[in-house]
């Protein structure tokens, strides 16, 4: 059966890229072809449309960071010489500091290029032709069915597609659906022959809403497993000596590098961090080497401990088993948290303990007990690749 699926292909982040990898392989494993539809011209059509007015944006939702006023940034520069030093140097020599941004970003184009197969011929103008191309659509996985007007997108609810529809896992993003939201929900979802959401509290809403069974479906990164992570990694030279803590953070707070070198100093480890964003290419721990998507694995794999504030950090430390903690991004009544996704997978493993805030457990480093984490997960990866398998027959 040809497939295709429409999830976000133009956000590099490293989890966003890597779960569209992970199901496209899983369909592939299936016997299905697929290809990834490139949503591109999508997302510029969603951010002209923004500008002529409207409440639309890029699919990232901009995160409020709540200690990072220029004040507060100012302060910490002037009290720490050596980092006055290294942001005086960034801003003369920006190449320099920014050449490990760049190349991670290039990197994940290069693997996009490399291991996805994805859909180029497709416009906002002509998504009906792709009726003709293909027999079956998947919507899913990450957050493509946010329901926040800046992201919303009827693209990803498969609007446009005749054919069968499935959904694998989607995210809506919050355990909050605003009212005027529903309505559109309802009239979307009404004609896929098969739902399923990521988050479990999601998949309960969207039962509700609309009458129907909807399942609690793993994240794909989940469905590769441990096994096929290994694999795609295993010629892999590691190119880092032993003995780090990798830190890998979608947001920029102080207070994650705080509880960083807090464990860093009590297990005798040296800082690493991703360069996800470009602002941290001027801190001493940062990375200066091109990390791709499947580096960005590899690193994980072979850390000594990991903080992350990153949903795919989290997964990926769990299916290697690496001692970790997840640094909470949201707080829990910012209208825009996302920290649904994260109390869901959390508390099916019971490891709920993990999660850091700034004001709680900080210094807690509970012990994981991985024979039940490896069990639940089994036992989630068997019921969603069941779910995918039958849904597209």
């Amino acid at each position: 059966m040809k497939t295709a699926t429409a999830t976000w292909t133009t956000y590099n982040n490293y989890g966003t890229v890597l779960q569209a990898y992970a199901l496209q392989q899983e369909l592939l494993q299936l016997g299905h072809e697929n290809k990834i539809l490139c949503d591109e011209t999508i997302i510029a059509e969603q951010i002209a449309r923004g500008k002529a007015g409207k409440k639309i944006a890029a699919p990232a939702p901009r995160e409020r960071n709540t200690d990072q006023s220029v004040l507060h940034r100012a302060a910490h520069v002037l009290l720490s010489p050596r980092k006055a030093e290294r942001v005086i140097t960034a801003r003369l020599d920006r190449g320099r500091y920014t050449r490990p941004y760049d190349a991670s970003q290039q990197a994940i184009e290069q693997f996009k290029k490399d291991r996805m197969i994805i859909d180029q011929d497709l416009s906002p103008d002509s998504l009906d032709e792709l009726n003709d191309r293909y027999d079956a659509f998947i919507a899913g996985s990450d957050q493509v069915w946010s329901v926040f007007d800046e992201t919303f997108n009827p693209f990803y609810y498969l609007d446009f597609a005749t054919k069968r529809k499935i959904a694998y896992a989607p995210s809506l993003g919050t355990d909050q659906i605003p009212e005027p939201v529903k309505g559109k929900l309802r009239g979307l979802l009404s004609s896929f022959a098969a739902l399923s959401a990521r988050e479990r509290v999601s998949a309960e809403q969207l039962s509700a809403l609309t009458g129907r069974n909807v399942e609690w479906t793993a994240d794909p990164t989940l469905l590769r497993g441990r096994a096929g992570w290994e694999e795609d990694i295993r010629q892999m030279q590691t190119d880092e000596r032993p003995d780090y803590l990798l830190c890998y953070f979608l947001n920029n707070q102080s207070w994650y590098f705080e509880q960083a070198k807090r464990i860093a100093k009590q297990r005798r480890l040296r800082i690493l961090l991703i360069p996800s964003r470009w602002e941290y290419v001027s801190s001493e721990y940062v990375r200066r080497k091109s990390t791709g998507p499947l580096e960005f694995v590899s690193l994980i794999r072979h850390a000594d401990y990991v903080l992350t504030d990153s949903y795919h950090g989290s997964i990926f430390s769990l299916l290697f088993e690496r001692d970790f903690q997840y640094l909470q991004r949201f707080r829990e009544d910012d209208p825009k948290s996302q920290n649904i996704r994260i109390h869901s997978l959390f508390d099916a493993l019971d490891i709920k303990e993990l999660i850091v805030a700034p004001d709680r457990n900080a210094d807690i480093y509970p012990k994981i007990d991985w024979e039940h984490v490896r069990k639940t997960l089994a036992s989630m990866r068997e019921d969603s690749k069941r779910y995918l398998s039958d849904s597209l027959f």
